[in-house]
């Protein structure tokens, strides 16, 4: 495989989130409906948020319009941002890779999560650029955030991978030009990424047998 740079994903590829640890603290906040709380992470409002369509200010009215939240503007961000941790093995694959490609996250996230991933995961700075869908203005699948972080890059779209959880968003790049790995779980990039690249850590190689 001939590549000049690798572009990752972030969510479920670099890092777990799980709405269930917010659920309960939002509800707290508005009598214990956890549905109505629920109902508003399926919102198409978050989406929104993601491709940088309302102000933070905004995106809070919001969300404590729907939810029914009686906190303040901190409370509401905090509970949003405290649901990511790192997944280990992916952070030693990353880290081998980076002394070897540049690298590049390129993810629909919204900026606090941007801003709350970027404060606490020093690995972060592994990533030459981390292109966000709020920064693009445009979320994957759509071929032209693909576009955008390409031409930032100057990278040809023949000459990079692209690595994502979802099938969807490994299709989009897909029609761009870009070389593609799909990895619904980090077990599979565990499995799949040394196949691509021989590995020199025995760290990662002992996690994989």
């Amino acid at each position: 495989m001939t590549l000049d740079a690798i572009f990752f994903d972030l969510g479920k590829v670099m890092v777990t989130f799980d709405w269930d640890i917010a659920i309960p603290r939002f509800a707290a906040h508005n009598g214990g409906d956890t549905e109505r709380v629920r109902q508003f992470l399926a919102n198409p409002y978050h989406d929104a948020f993601e491709r940088n369509e309302f102000t933070e200010q905004e995106f809070f009215e919001r969300g404590r319009e729907l939810t029914g939240f009686d906190g303040t503007l901190e409370q509401f961000r905090t509970y949003w941002n405290e649901i990511f941790a790192e997944i280990p093995s992916s952070i030693r694959l990353l880290r081998e890779l980076a002394a070897r490609y540049p690298l590049y996250a390129l993810s629909n996230t919204n900026p606090w999560h941007a801003a709350y991933i970027e404060k606490h995961f020093g690995w972060m700075n592994l990533f030459t650029t981390r292109f966000y869908s709020f920064m693009l203005g445009v979320r994957k699948p759509d071929p032209r955030i693909y576009e955008l972080a390409l031409a930032d890059a100057q990278i040809l779209p023949a000459r990079a991978l692209m690595i994502d959880d979802r099938a969807e968003n490994i299709e989009g790049a897909a029609r761009v030009g870009m070389q593609t790995l799909h990895v619904p779980t980090p077990q599979i990039l565990q499995s799949e990424l040394p196949k691509l690249f021989p590995l020199r850590d025995t760290r990662v190689r002992t996690n994989l047998t």
